[in-house]
This record gives C-alpha cells, structure tokens and sequence, in this order.
C-alpha cells in the first residue's frame, strides 16, 4: 500500500493509535498565514486557516503535546538537554504581516512560542515573491477577465500548453521563479500595479514588527532572500540565498539560535549543502516541508503543512503519523533484509 492512501485510510482512526507506531516525538506544524479575509497575493495559491480553526489547532495541540522552544530544539540537537516524548512547535514561512497582527496574538494568549522564517527581501516593503505575484495577476484575471486581444498578449509569456499545466492558472503558476520578467511583462498587459500594491497593503512584516515579536518571546529564522526553489539552484546558489538572508537578519535583529526553513521544500538539496551551513556555523538548524518523515541530515528537521485543507488538526496530524509509520515501518524492514539477506525467498 501507497504511504497516501495508508494516510487516507488511517485519518479515522483515532490519533493515540498510530502515533506510537510512527516513533514522532517532535510535532512540527507550519504555517504561512493565518487569517479570515481573501489575500489577493495569497488566496489563488493554496487553501489558509481561519483564525478559529487556527485558534482549534494550538488548543488541540496544547492539550495533547507539551509545547517546546526553538532553543529547546537545538539543545536537543547539541546533546545538552531531552525533549519531552510527546511535544510541538509551531512554525510559520514567509514573514507575511498577519504573523503579527494574528498569529502572535493568539500563541501569546495560549503561552505557546513560534517561530517566524523570514524572506529578508521583502521585509519592509521590499516586495512580493514570484509565486505571490502570479497570485495578484490571477485574482485580476479572475475580478476582470480580459478581452481576446489581452489574453492573446498573455500567450506570448505563458509556458507552452501540456497535460501538467493546461489551464490558464496552472500555466501562470509554472513560470519558473527564474523568468519572473514574463510576470512583471503581464502584470504590464493586466495593468496590475505590483509595486503598489505592496505600498498599499504592506503583506510582509516591518523591522519593527519583527523586534516587537522577538520582544514577546518569539524566534526568527531565514527563509532565503527572495524565495526560490531551492532544488533549482546550483549549490553556490543554495549557499549564497541562505549566507545573505542570514547575514542581513543578524544586522538587523542579532537572534539565536541560527534557523532556517527551506521555501518550498528541500527536495534536491544535496549532503554537500547540509555539510557546510552546519560546519561553518551559518545555521544550527533547518527545516524542511515532507511531513514527519525523518531526513538524512539529523539537524534538518521535516515539518507537516496544516494548510490546504479545513480538516480538523487531529486528522491532519493522524495522517502524518501514518505516513512516518508507513515509511519507519518500511526502514525497518530494509535493515533487516540487508542484515540476513538468507531469509529472503529466493536470495543467496
């Protein structure tokens, strides 16, 4: 059986019994927004939380898992203290200003700490990712749909037409983060005004902002420069997003200790990347996005998305035990062959 559809076939049962099966002690959920408004740049991407499904999430966890600090983590990492057995998190990427106004407010109240990753580009008005501004043109598509003369002018920017990405919308959203000037071209056609919009609406956090969260308790971390897929980039690449984002946030907030998420995931990052952010002390951390599924580097720790679905957290959670359940299990099973090869029908 396929770890989806175990996952699938295991979200109803109850939580208490698959967990112990995943060996999960650290529970790792993350976020991007939180919020109950439609979010131009955001909504046309992926499906948020509310704040009351939210506010269920930290509640349902508080009560089932202990919380945990981010230094907590590391020092777990450095050998130097024990994590409880059954513990939480939460994480939040891309620095968007609802982790202050909503997200922080309600961790406060439930004395629960985050940690925010932050894409330092875009801090202050400094704009909005590639993948943000597809989302912008797509709700002016969507509020305006544009003449047969517009949308023709749309086709010379748009990728070519195939099974993966045959709608308009699924076209737009594969324009790689490297041609980015084939969006800023049909923002032009659309006369979507990207700059400002950014002045208008402020969608990422202010320094001060960020002080002010760092003041509450809260942790920081990198996020990259300006968001992109990191298994598209050459190693020098990898290295130099993640050597700027997090030289800029120590100029600017001197934090500890040195965090970063992947944007995206960490899909093709490869042994040699992981090797020298940790030997040169650029990061003691990082965090990936492929569930409770453990990774091959012990310091880069995998977190489970609680987006894209209403579902509530305990089978969100359910299913994430199932799938690290499912690949453990099958971990285990691959030792054992390779340790008594013998014992397998028709091996010698």
């Amino acid at each position: 059986m396929s770890p989806g559809l175990l996952s699938k076939g295991t979200s109803w049962v109850p939580m208490g019994w698959v967990r112990p099966l995943s060996g999960v002690t650290l529970v790792m959920p993350f976020y991007h927004l939180v919020g109950d408004a439609y979010v131009p740049h955001v909504s046309n991407l992926y499906q948020f939380r509310t704040i009351a499904e939210f506010t269920a999430d930290v509640e349902f966890l508080v009560r089932h898992f202990k919380p945990v600090t981010l230094q907590d983590i590391v020092d777990a990492l450095n050998g130097t203290r024990s994590l409880p057995r059954s513990c939480f998190h939460l994480t939040f990427d891309d620095g968007f200003r609802e982790m202050h106004d909503v997200v922080a407010p309600i961790l406060e109240r439930a004395g629960v700490s985050g940690t925010f990753f932050l894409t330092t580009k875009f801090l202050d008005g400094g704009g909005l990712a590639h993948h943000n501004e597809i989302s912008l043109l797509l709700d002016r598509i969507q509020s305006q749909p544009p003449s047969d003369a517009v949308a023709g002018r749309l086709e010379e920017f748009l990728p070519d037409l195939r099974e993966e990405a045959a709608t308009l919308r699924e076209r737009m959203l594969a324009i790689p983060y490297a041609d980015n000037g084939r969006v800023r071209s049909m923002a032009e056609i659309l006369e979507v005004d990207i700059d400002g919009y950014v002045r208008k609406t402020q969608p990422h956090l202010t320094s001060e902002q960020v002080q002010a969260m760092i003041g509450q308790g809260f942790a920081i971390g990198g996020h990259s420069h300006d968001h992109p897929l990191y298994g598209k980039l050459t190693l020098d690449e990898q290295l130099n997003q993640t050597r700027t984002c997090m030289s800029l946030l120590e100029q600017k907030f001197s934090f500890q200790p040195k965090a970063f998420a992947f944007p995206h995931n960490d899909d093709g990052v490869g042994s040699e990347f992981f090797a020298t952010v940790f030997s040169e002390r650029t990061l003691d951390v990082s965090f990936g996005t492929s569930g409770f599924v453990a990774h091959d580097h012990p310091r880069n720790i995998e977190r489970a998305s609680m987006e894209k679905t209403s579902a509530p957290v305990d089978r969100i959670l359910t299913r994430q035990f199932a799938r690290a359940a499912y690949h453990r299990l099958r971990s285990r099973g691959r030792a054992e062959v390779a340790a008594n090869p013998q014992a397998v029908p028709g091996s010698r």
